[in-house]
């Protein structure tokens, strides 16, 4: 099975993904509805402390599979979501 996400033009592989800590992976698959969210709105929706979704999200911007956009609504808190090619 193949993630739809790619990675510098090539397609994330599902052993990539495997290979991930589970906070990251659970973090993915809730950035996987294509919705962005804050650190804050993601620790409410998984079981894990901020700190440990905040290495997930480096763990994830360091395989180039999420980015961190500007939040107009608040510039001190990122909105982070999948990386479309």
């Amino acid at each position: 099975m193949k993630h739809e996400v790619r990675n510098n033009m090539q397609p994330v592989t599902e052993s990539k993904i495997e290979q991930l800590p589970s906070s990251a992976k659970a973090v993915f698959s809730l950035l996987g509805d294509g919705k962005p969210r804050t650190l804050n709105e993601m620790v409410g929706s998984v079981s894990f402390s901020p700190r440990t979704i905040r290495n997930a999200l480096n763990r994830l911007k360091e395989c180039g599979l999420i980015v961190a956009k500007f939040n107009f609504r608040d510039a001190r808190k990122p909105l982070y979501q999948l990386k479309i090619a």
